[in-house]
């Protein structure tokens, strides 16, 4: 690792804006599940960011084409100043170094306090999904260019049956209750066929936002395509990173709809008959992931965010929309808080 840093960022130095920075302090950045790198460079007067992917061109080619087409939608994306696409190299702005976790971790209980930081990111989503659909090149997406019924079938329910029931719970075939599967066929079609559709950021959380000195930044939109506009603001609101109060997630969705509804047409009532089945996809793919990045990849601090994720997951399915799916219902009834030994990391990953 400590050779990728120094290799990246004599690369950065290379390509300084302005000519040879001087002597750089080089900081590595946290990078929670992605393979990239990330390093923070300060020199010149300047810090930017520089980012190394090299064994994933697809992604780079809609990270860059993406960051592009979120600049022109108004959205707070970094500027690329230096690229190397064939080696998937990146020099960027750097956006700061607060994300909305930390910002809502320092209100602490001070809900007021909670809820205006969400406001200028609700507007920041609401502008994103302002971004006219037919402006993405579904041939520079990635990993797909829509959550289709599906995807989410798939890579949401399928990710948090094998994953976390399963691979943490150890419930598989007649542990499951009968009809199960008709029932999450049926939720995430529901869930894939919501609208409005609109350009999804696909993980719109407080990790992925940064809050720095007043000014909002966007990253991490590399996975964005078309899909339902409830996805993002169910990540943002059943976030398991700060873990708001049912009470202010209920206020926030509120508040989203209206300032939605400020910039244009904008059919309220599609996109609350569609929130339950998609808010429901968004839960299980954040224990599955949670699930995923503890045991398989040995990142054990994510294990911390399983229970706020259960609970998130638990609360959705409470909503009366839900009521007809009573297999889904009689799984929840099974799914619990797992040992700590059931989070370990899988013995094949096991050094």
């Amino acid at each position: 690792m400590a050779d990728q840093v120094a290799d990246l960022a004599r690369w950065a130095r290379r390509h300084w804006p302005g000519g040879d920075p001087g002597r750089l302090r080089v900081e590595p950045m946290a990078v929670d599940g992605s393979l990239r790198l990330f390093v923070r460079l300060a020199g010149g007067g300047r810090s930017l960011v520089a980012m190394s992917n090299p064994d994933n061109p697809p992604e780079n080619r809609a990270w860059r084409y993406l960051a592009d087409l979120l600049a022109a939608g108004s959205l707070p994306v970094p500027r690329v100043l230096a690229q190397d696409l064939d080696r998937g190299r990146f020099l960027m702005q750097d956006l700061g170094r607060r994300s909305l976790q930390e910002a809502v971790r320092a209100a602490g209980d001070d809900q007021a306090a909670v809820a205006e930081l969400y406001q200028p990111v609700l507007a920041m989503l609401a502008r994103l999904q302002l971004i006219d659909p037919a402006s993405l090149d579904p041939a520079m997406c990635f990993d797909g260019p829509r959550l289709t019924p599906g995807f989410l079938r798939q890579r949401e329910a399928g990710y948090f049956m094998s994953e976390f029931v399963g691979g943490v719970l150890g419930l598989s075939g007649a542990d499951l209750p009968a009809g199960l599967e008709r029932d999450l066929e049926a939720i995430c079609h529901r869930a894939g066929e919501a609208g409005p559709l609109c350009l999804v950021h696909r993980d719109f959380q407080s990790r992925n936002i940064v809050v720095d000195q007043g000014r909002l930044g966007l990253v991490d939109f590399q996975g964005a395509r078309l899909g339902p506009s409830q996805y993002d603001l169910a990540a943002l609101l059943g976030d398991p990173y700060v873990d708001l109060e049912p009470g202010l997630r209920h206020r926030l969705l509120r508040r989203y709809l209206e300032l939605r509804s400020e910039l244009g047409p904008f059919d309220a009532a599609a996109f609350l008959a569609g929130w339950p089945c998609v808010a429901l996809c968004r839960a299980m793919q954040a224990l599955g992931a949670y699930a995923f990045l503890t045991r398989r990849r040995g990142r054990g601090h994510f294990a911390a965010y399983v229970a706020p994720g259960l609970r998130t997951l638990i609360q959705v399915s409470r909503h009366t929309a839900l009521d007809e799916f009573a297999a889904w219902r009689e799984l929840v009834e099974m799914l619990h808080h797992p040992d700590p030994e059931a989070l370990a990391p899988a013995k094949e990953n096991t050094p």
